[in-house]
């Protein structure tokens, strides 16, 4: 008798690791959905509405507006830009691949004018730099703007030979607060200074570069990218981000949310299938 239940108990020990095997692709896929936000950097723009997947997302954005983050699905998401109120002609459409948990920030860069105007998709990294140091990275934003170092006053060069419209990787430095000269790239000759840039412990910064030599309109936003977790204190400079245009709940488009359903169906299948491989066995 004893023989005939540890045989049982085994059987349905190896019924139970099949079912485990059959749902465990399901497990693996994670279930973490992309952060976005959402930057109007085109100084030629009107104001525009940002819809994502035919709804919308950010309505009324001005230039110089870097919103605050917005959760997406994984996966392709067609970003539409409008004129503000104006659904008829798309500034921008096209389609951005997301990953799970990453972090992104959609820039519309260029100009309108001589239709260069475009979606720019860049990479944030939201980890926390190490005790008593911030991160930044600068991102060239201004479409008539040849490539520039950025100086902090008296040290050595934080990124150089930066291209409209590419972005550095972030660089780690002491937590202070910094005056930064924008040189012309390989020269002493600076084309903006940017003071009283104040970056905290723990803090992660993206300097966005922009307006245009054209217009005498040069500037820099210093923005926070982890701004809701805890670091000391905000950035300032020679301007900051706008107020976040207004939010729309953007619907569910799929991908991650099914998640849970998946595996809870295939545990189920996975059970019938354990109990049939026991009664089969121990009958036997």
């Amino acid at each position: 008798m004893l023989s005939n239940n540890f045989r049982r108990v085994f059987i349905f020990g190896l019924a139970l690791l099949a079912a485990l095997a059959l749902a465990a692709p399901a497990l693996a896929q994670g279930s973490g959905d992309a952060q976005v936000r959402v930057a109007h950097l085109s100084p030629d723009a009107p104001n525009v509405d940002v819809y994502v997947n035919g709804e919308p997302a950010l309505t009324d954005v001005p230039y110089t507006t870097v919103s605050s983050y917005l959760s997406l699905p994984a996966g392709t998401q067609q970003v539409t830009v409008y004129a503000s109120g104006d659904t008829s002609t798309p500034v921008i459409d096209v389609p951005v691949k997301l990953a799970a948990d990453g972090v992104y920030t959609i820039a519309a860069v260029g100009l309108v004018t001589d239709g260069s105007i475009t979606a720019q998709v860049y990479q944030d990294d939201l980890r926390a730099p190490s005790a008593g140091n911030a991160k930044v990275r600068v991102i060239h934003a201004s479409p008539d703007a040849g490539p520039v170092d950025v100086v902090p006053r008296g040290g050595d060069p934080l990124v150089t030979d930066l291209a409209f419209p590419e972005d550095s990787p972030y660089a780690e430095v002491p937590a202070g607060t910094y005056t930064l000269d924008v040189n012309s790239a390989g020269t002493h000759q600076t084309v903006l200074t940017v003071p009283d840039a104040a970056l905290a412990s723990g803090g992660v910064y993206s300097a966005f570069a922009v307006g245009t030599v054209y217009a005498d309109s040069l500037d820099v936003l210093l923005v926070q990218d982890n701004a809701s977790t805890d670091a000391s204190a905000t950035a300032s400079a020679s301007a900051s981000a706008a107020a976040s245009a207004p939010e729309h709940m953007l619907p569910d488009t799929g991908g991650s949310a099914w998640l849970p359903v998946t595996v809870a169906i295939l545990f189920a299948c996975s059970g019938v299938v354990a109990l049939v491989l026991v009664r089969r066995m121990t009958a036997a």
